[in-house]
């Protein structure tokens, strides 16, 4: 049956051992989902649950190195994952931790308060194109030789980058398996260039265009799997330098280039910005952009490819992309209006270069990649539940005489009680995800989380930059205009 979730690219178990669930997401809403069976999570806490840095990560781990290898020999990248490690989590939360004294006005205002929410922010892939796998072990080991009080969590995040590399490393064998049974002289070579690729990359940092296309899928199957994390970022300018370096070389094409990049956006439908400014407000749009764009063109499924709108970037990305959106009619590319992104952060008092690096990572939000942490579309705050209290609490008083002016005084009140109730949940949030459900993938590709031995919602890094969605607020407008009319 449909799953009634987002677009992601899973590939289901065999049959045999498939197991179809019911489970809630993680932006908090109920899916069909699917499990691999007979597969077994341990639990370190009564509710049967699992909580904490190192318990999450070794039940990650353990999924990661029992996970099915897949294959494709008609395509330029190994791999693809096929359960969602949010699907085991029952629960979600520690109940010895329950916020009991949030609930009171979290109910009353129909809240959605963040509490739990995870991954809404983006990591900065150039980390690990730099580092590589082994290279990020050998990060985590020396930081943790400098904060030895940290163990824990240094032992999570080597736990996530084991089980990553014993995937990868499987996936590589299963590719070599294929090519002995292969007929076809060129998939029997693709499958072994993809198996020599992928046991290069168990330990190594990618080198060419390839490679790190490669690196950017397990990454993204990974990060996905974990918590459904689906941003990243910048892909045009993290890939370019790969790109220019084999093009000079002579050793890639633009169509090789274009059908790499295919066999990148069809294993999953994460989320890539295209152009837009660099720090100094330069455009950064090059010839991958308009192969990404190409890419996605070709295939024709859900892609959340993003073309920057501004001032200064370059009009023939723009108008490729409306050529591509009306000729496809699937909604894509998007359009992210740059400027006014830029604007919005610098007024909040952010120096503009740092406002440049903000890159679109999610439905409609955008992050600093690897050194913000943000709930973007994880907390909202629903008009229209607190206009229905403050009018029924005021036909209830028999004491006052029902008015506009009176109905605008109890919704502006119960509002700031609102409100005042979703940033106390952040702050009991912010106090206690690290100890429940830490980022770790995320973690490895930020600035300032394993430098000091933290997790991201715990002061891992620079910036932390929390906000609230409003639902319904034309509801509100709409039912205040009627009542002045009809008075």
């Amino acid at each position: 049956g449909f799953k009634d979730h987002d677009d992601h690219a899973l590939i289901l178990p065999p049959e045999d051992s498939r197991e179809i669930v019911q489970t809630m997401s993680s932006s908090g809403m109920p899916i069909t989902d699917c499990l691999i069976k007979g597969f077994q999570l341990q639990s370190n806490h009564p509710s049967g649950g699992f909580f904490g840095p190192l318990c999450v990560s070794e039940n990650f781990r353990n999924l990661l190195e029992s996970h099915p290898p897949y294959v494709d020999p008609h395509s330029a990248l190994a791999g693809g994952y096929s359960v969602n490690f949010m699907s085991y989590r029952k629960p979600h939360w520690n109940p010895d931790l329950a916020p009991t004294h949030l609930m009171d006005e979290i109910e009353k205002y129909k809240l959605l308060p963040g509490i739990g929410a995870t991954q809404h922010f983006c990591q900065d892939l150039k980390i690990g194109l730099d580092l590589g796998w082994g290279g990020l072990l050998e990060k985590i080991q020396k930081y943790q030789d400098m904060n030895p009080d940290k163990t824990d969590f240094y032992q999570s995040l080597r736990n996530i980058v084991l089980g990553m590399q014993n995937w990868m490393s499987r996936t590589a064998t299963y590719a070599r398996q294929l090519a002995e049974s292969e007929e076809n002289p060129q998939l029997r070579q693709n499958l072994l260039d993809m198996a020599a690729m992928n046991e290069k990359l168990v330990t190594e940092k990618p080198e060419s265009f390839r490679e790190a296309c490669q690196w950017f899928l397990w990454y993204q199957s990974m990060a996905r799997m974990y918590n459904g994390s689906g941003s990243l970022g910048r892909m045009d300018v993290l890939l370019y330098p790969f790109y220019q370096q084999d093009k000079e070389k002579g050793i890639l094409t633009d169509e090789e280039a274009t059908f790499d990049l295919a066999c990148l956006l069809i294993r999953d439908t994460a989320y890539i910005q295209l152009g837009g400014p660099d720090e100094e407000g330069k455009d950064v749009t090059n010839p991958l952009s308009f192969l990404v764009l190409e890419a996605a063109h070709k295939l024709k499924i859900p892609a959340n490819v993003g073309v920057c709108v501004g001032e200064n970037t370059d009009p023939r990305l723009l108008t490729r992309g409306v050529e591509i959106l009306f000729e496809d009619k699937t909604g894509i590319p998007k359009f992210l209006g740059i400027d006014r992104t830029v604007e919005g952060f610098v007024r909040k008092g952010y120096p503009v270069e740092l406002a440049r690096q903000r890159a679109y990572a999610g439905c409609h939000w955008s992050a600093i990649p690897g050194r913000e942490y943000t709930l973007n579309d994880c907390v909202k705050i629903n008009f229209a539940a607190i206009f229905e209290y403050a009018y029924n609490e005021m036909m209830a008083d028999e004491s006052v005489e029902p008015s506009i002016q009176e109905l605008w005084n109890r919704f502006e009140y119960h509002l700031g009680k609102g409100v005042e109730g979703i940033a106390k949940s952040l702050d009991f949030h912010m106090e206690h995800m690290h100890e429940v459900f830490p980022e770790l993938v995320l973690d490895l590709l930020c600035y300032g989380t394993i430098e000091k031995g933290l997790d991201a919602s715990h002061g891992g890094v620079e910036i932390y930059n929390l906000c609230i969605d409003g639902a319904a607020l034309a509801t509100v407008e709409s039912a205040l205009e009627a009542a002045k009319a009809a008075k």
